[in-house]
């Protein structure tokens, strides 16, 4: 009979297999685990938002912009191809020919390296819009081994420039 009054004693599980204390601590937890998740995606791949001269970049926009339109009233198009031996083949269609000298500016930067290098390449009309001329190439086997170079043609009122991809394979085609 005093088994009837008395209530049975109840089996308590652990705290951590309780549903309302996974609920309390799981919310937290998911949140904590992504925001490290998040601040490493971060910090690995971090962009450079703005550039080392940008001052100088900002000043120079309205004559880019200027040089852009110029290539593009003379309707100029090119195609760039490189040999290992740094010779250069260029062929331009357009309303004007190429001068003898162009600048060719070459930017590069990788997650260990950055290049740049102004080269002015000497061009001899080899016929019609074709041309040819030796680029030095970059001395240092890690400026070789950078797969995109974004590259800039110029004369001294347009411009032409794309992005070369894998330059000692592929063409480059250059549009202002």
């Amino acid at each position: 009979m005093s088994e009837f009054f008395i209530p049975a004693k109840k089996t308590e599980d652990l705290w951590y297999k309780e549903p309302w204390m996974l609920l309390v601590l799981g919310g937290p937890l998911i949140v904590v685990i992504a925001a490290i998740t998040t601040i490493f995606i971060a910090w690995n791949g971090a962009d450079q938002v703005v550039s080392k001269d940008y001052y100088k970049q900002g000043i120079n926009i309205n004559k880019d912009i200027i040089r852009d339109s110029k290539a593009i009233e003379y309707k100029l198009k090119g195609t760039v191809r490189l040999e290992q031996s740094g010779k250069l083949a260029m062929s331009l269609s357009g309303e004007l020919e190429l001068p003898k000298t162009v600048l060719m500016i070459i930017t590069s930067k990788s997650q260990n390296s950055e290049y740049e290098a102004l080269n002015k390449v000497n061009l001899s009309k080899v016929q019609g819009g074709d041309y040819e001329g030796y680029l030095q190439l970059p001395k240092s086997a890690e400026a070789m081994n950078l797969n995109l170079w974004h590259v800039q043609i110029e004369a001294h009122d347009w411009r032409l420039t794309g992005d070369w991809r894998d330059p000692m394979h592929s063409n480059l085609q250059l549009n202002p």
